[in-house]
């Protein structure tokens, strides 16, 4: 990808994607009625690689670059700066900020935006969600040179604000500093909170009974040894209250039970740790699986209707193990109107399928008296309809794990609308570049005074996959291994 040369340097976007112009020390001239827009971002959390979430901060920037040229947006007058640290990151925009703005007589934040996504430090755990999730931004994270640099960053985006500039900040909050507007592209709590009411979409909880109840774990990946372990509780905190958000409730009544016990009708959205495990590699994850749905009686199998797997790489391990322990079938046998020709069928260029109501099973299975596993009351095996395959969620939309969502092992993934935030950010850049911003800004949800920007994140199953990543153009036919 030619945006990853960008990074750590302050060169124009142009030069990497729309001219072969090397501009660092020149200063673009603006177009005659947009203006020009300058991004400050962070560098991609991973190299390459297709088992990494989709969405990056370089396909971010060529997204929103080409969204401003569709806005009208010379390709000489938007430029791009991507930055390994927040100290970096602060001296790029001070050298922007003097260079571009107050060397130019006070005229140059004629038409001028500048957009900042803050270089945080990520925790490991939350660099498998994607490069886009909301972090905490406060001077005590990383001692004296990050509160110093934090300053700088305020300071410099003060004197452009002074100068007439323009300042969107993308993601993370800036302490101490009001911008013209901000934009929430997603965070923990949303991650959590899209895949438990899918998951009670699909397993029709509402209708649900405390007779027949069904058997969900919650897989939290968690890092407690991380080098910044603060940084790792906070993000796993905040998904497991959005997923407790939704799920809570079902639990309280009955009619959701935890088949590891992990979690009760009594659990509250503090009780996080109980589900977190450590997965710095897939095998973590098929360890953990299997513990949770281990049984003592031979040839059964612990009934297990979801799994909330919070991202692709859990949920690839999720897999692993289910297959190991001899779970058998897919998402597509819960709702067994939908086969994988209907859905290869789908994407081949029909219409998304339309799912219609999961099966109930004929009975509810019985729990001993022993351990609380699922076996019958005379200790013979039970069911076998309780090594049916769950309901399988993730986040992220990881190119490796598209083949997974064909074959019905994986019933749902997730991501950040990138495309409709690069547009919508394009929008603003243009209205506040022609003095527009009350016009623009004032259909926005204020958040602590500042118009807010948040769209909701795009959920993805094999039914409507055509219509959400490949025909938007994130992914190939050949990516989905068709």
């Amino acid at each position: 990808m030619a945006m990853a040369l960008c990074c750590g340097m302050t060169i124009p976007l142009a030069a990497c994607s729309h001219s072969s112009t090397d501009g660092a020390s020149t200063t673009a001239t603006p177009s005659a009625t947009n203006g020009q827009v300058a991004m400050f971002v962070p560098t991609d959390s991973f190299t390459i690689s297709q088992n990494v979430p989709i969405n990056t901060w370089n396909r971010l920037v060529e997204a929103t670059s080409d969204a401003l040229v569709e806005h009208g947006f010379a390709d000489d007058a938007i430029m791009t700066h991507a930055d390994a640290d927040l100290d970096r990151q602060s001296r790029s925009i001070e050298t922007y900020v003097r260079d571009h703005v107050q060397r130019d007589d006070g005229r140059g934040g004629d038409g001028r935006t500048l957009v900042v996504a803050p270089a945080v430090r990520t925790a490991e755990s939350t660099k498998y969600y994607g490069d886009y999730a909301t972090q905490t931004l406060e001077s005590t994270d990383g001692g004296a040179k990050t509160a110093e640099a934090l300053n700088r960053t305020v300071a410099a985006l003060d004197r452009a604000k002074s100068a007439g500039v323009h300042v969107v900040v993308l993601s993370t909050r800036i302490p101490g500093f009001t911008p013209d507007a901000f934009v929430s592209i997603c965070d923990a709590e949303q991650i959590g909170r899209m895949q438990a009411q899918q998951l009670v979409n699909k397993l029709e909880l509402d209708k649900t009974s405390r007779d027949n109840p069904k058997r969900i774990e919650i897989m939290l990946p968690f890092d407690g040894e991380a080098s910044h372990p603060d940084d790792e509780q906070r993000f796993a905190r905040d998904a497991f209250k959005g997923v407790w958000s939704v799920l809570g409730t079902y639990f309280r009544a009955g009619v959701v039970v935890s088949p590891s016990l992990k979690l009760s009708a009594s659990s509250t959205e503090d009780d996080w740790r109980a589900v977190a495990f450590q997965a710095r590699k897939s095998d973590d994850v098929v360890d953990e699986i299997k513990a949770r749905l281990h049984t003592n009686t031979k040839g059964a199998f612990t009934p297990i209707d979801g799994v909330i797997s919070m991202n692709d790489f859990v949920a690839d391990g999720v897999i692993k193990g289910l297959k190991a322990m001899g779970y058998v079938g897919t998402a597509a046998d819960v709702n067994p109107s939908i086969t994988i020709g209907d859905v290869l069928g789908n994407i081949a260029g029909r219409r998304d399928v339309q799912r219609g109501k999961a099966p109930e099973p004929t009975q509810a299975p019985q729990i001993d008296d022993g351990d609380g596993r699922d076996a019958s009351g005379d200790g013979e095996a039970v069911p076998v309809t309780s090594n049916r395959w769950p309901i399988v969620t993730g986040y992220g939309s990881y190119v490796s794990n598209i083949p997974n969502i064909v074959d019905g092992k994986q019933w749902m993934t997730g991501l950040a609308d990138r495309n409709g935030n690069a547009s919508g950010l394009a929008g603003i850049c243009r209205a506040l570049n022609r003095n527009g911003a009350k016009a623009a800004l004032e259909h926005f949800n204020t958040v602590d005074g500042v118009p807010t920007m948040a769209l909701p994140l795009i959920a993805v199953s094999a039914g409507n996959l055509k219509a959400t990543l490949i025909d938007p153009g994130y992914i190939s036919l050949a990516d989905a291994d068709l």
